[in-house]
């Protein structure tokens, strides 16, 4: 990929230099069938060439007349010590191996307050030459942090990416939404070792005005859900084009969230009753952690309900840290994938952090899938092994890895949140992992945390009313939509032992204008 070099802010002090290309390894491995451990090493040898920069409370970026960014108090003398450590910091900039210097957020938070609370608008990116002048110029930094109160933190911008081992080959089955013990690839699943959504369906299937941001590689419009897909955004070219730039994975990712159920085509999500909010946070399948920071909190911003992550990152540094308790503080509930490394003590961020609920990968055993990341922070675990759902604008395929069991969580999220608007990030990581069903070693475990996610018990644990009988989607309303599926079900139901009507909601086999009253009687706005 190519840097892509964003115009001089003459306000703020700003400056931009030149460009030069680079490449990147993916921070996921291509592998065919049989299935093969992921190349870890391509993870590990992509090295970042930015830095980010955090300046004291009250210092602001100001450019002299020859180029050079000096960071200084405002409103207040500058003293010795500060002048001294702006000059330095000034010198260190004016490098030649320094291609752009900005603030880290291109879009402001909307939150202000909330954003100074946590730091975010003292955070400046600094783009390098390569990833030896990026290591060199922190260490060369290091030693200025806290002198003078100029320069607070520094670190290297973390790299990551799409956390999945892609695989192509096809198959019908969707154990993780319901395991009959059903043969995939050749392995006789546990039946019932999935997490339960049939039964909640009878509450809800999602509520249309409940928002989950999918952060990944872009959202493809797929007919199972290109209805409910909102205007989003990319972070790394600033636009709006959120086309999926990485083999369908985000795409994938959406289709387990969220892919239309009883259509008679291809697969059902956990809550297709939601809208979705796509913002690209990766180039192709990798890139920095401040994308993803920025992508945080310009989901939250839009008003998203949840924030799944199908992402992993080694670092987990400040900016991405912050953006997490930003969203958090606005209610946000954040799901995580814990990341594909399979190594002990080793969850990714942002799964690791507090504010998300960390989810493991199982297969159709209940048994942790072998790259899935472990570690004291996970919470759940769910099906990441041999997962089908969506890829391009039509068609399925299968998929491993944590990114797949996250949106399995995000859906419940959503269908916890769709019954009880008011629930908070805690209150659903409490209920979730209160009502999973325990697996692998008694009580909790760094493979697969609380145990597999139960959506029905969660549900329950919610006390919520029983869904209105004529609301017949269970959407959460009975409008317009619930007559016309009455209105598509009229006259006799045939045989109702075998096949009950959905619409006859007076029980007797006839789907009539009784039942047209009755639907009435539920009515609301």
């Amino acid at each position: 990929m190519f840097l892509k070099i964003r115009p001089i802010d003459a306000r703020r002090g700003l400056i931009t230099l030149a460009a030069v290309g680079m490449t990147c390894n993916a921070g996921m491995a291509m592998v065919d069938h049989p299935l093969k451990p992921a190349d870890h090493a391509l993870v590990e040898e992509a090295r970042s060439s930015r830095l980010v920069l955090q300046v004291g409370p009250g210092i602001e970026p100001f450019t002299d007349a020859e180029g050079g960014i000096w960071f200084l108090p405002v409103g207040v003398p500058v003293d010795v010590d500060p002048a001294i450590a702006s000059r330095v910091l000034r010198n260190a900039l004016d490098s030649p191996e320094v291609l752009e210097l900005r603030e880290l957020l291109t879009v402001p938070a909307a939150q202000a307050e909330l954003a100074s609370k946590h730091g975010l608008d003292r955070f400046f990116v600094v783009e390098m030459e390569g990833f030896e002048a990026a290591e060199q110029m922190a260490e060369r930094l290091d030693g200025l942090i806290g002198f003078g109160g100029i320069l607070e933190h520094v670190e290297i911008d973390g790299l990551g990416g799409i956390a999945a081992v892609p695989d192509d080959e096809f198959f019908a089955q969707q154990y993780g939404l319901q395991n009959t013990g059903q043969n995939i690839f050749g392995q006789t699943g546990i039946p019932a070792a999935d997490i339960s959504v049939m039964d909640a369906w009878s509450f809800s299937i999602g509520n249309p005005d409940i928002t989950v941001a999918i952060l990944d590689s872009g959202v493809n419009e797929h007919v199972e859900f290109e209805a409910r897909l909102l205007d989003g955004r990319n972070i790394p070219d600033n636009n709006n084009l959120t086309t999926d730039e990485c083999s369908s994975h985000g795409t994938h990712v959406t289709g387990i969230l969220s892919a239309s159920g009883n259509n008679e085509i291809g697969i059902a999500g956990v809550a297709w009753g939601v809208e979705i909010l796509p913002v690209v946070v990766v180039d192709g399948c990798s890139g920095f952690e401040s994308w993803c920071a920025e992508g945080i909190i310009w989901a939250a911003d839009q008003g998203a309900d949840i924030i799944n992550m199908s992402l992993q990152y080694s670092t987990g540094g400040a900016p991405l840290q912050a953006a997490t308790a930003y969203a958090y503080d606005l209610g946000v509930i954040q799901v995580a994938s814990t990341g594909n490394t399979g190594m002990s003590d080793d969850v990714q961020a942002p799964a690791r952090f507090p504010e998300t609920i960390a989810v493991g990968a199982l297969d159709n055993r209940d048994q942790r899938w072998s790259d899935s990341s472990q570690g004291p922070e996970i919470d759940v675990a769910a099906a990441g092994w041999r997962v089908l759902s969506c890829t391009n604008t039509a068609s399925y395929g299968y998929l491993n890895g944590t990114s797949m069991s996250a949106p399995l969580v995000s859906g419940i999220a959503a269908l916890m949140k769709s019954l009880v608007p008011e629930l908070s990030p805690d209150s659903v990581k409490v209920y979730i992992r209160a009502t999973a069903e325990d697996i692998g070693a008694e009580g909790f475990d760094a493979q697969t945390g609380a145990g597999r996610p139960d959506a029905y018990a969660a549900i329950l644990a919610l006390d919520p009313d029983p869904p209105l009988a004529g609301d017949l989607n269970l959407d959460g309303h009975v409008d317009g939509q619930d007559f016309g599926i009455l209105l598509a079900s009229w006259g006799s139901c045939g045989d109702c032992e075998e096949s009950p009507c959905e619409a006859d909601l007076d029980g007797n086999c006839v789907v009539n204008g009784i039942d047209i009253g009755l639907l009435l009687v539920d009515w609301t706005p």
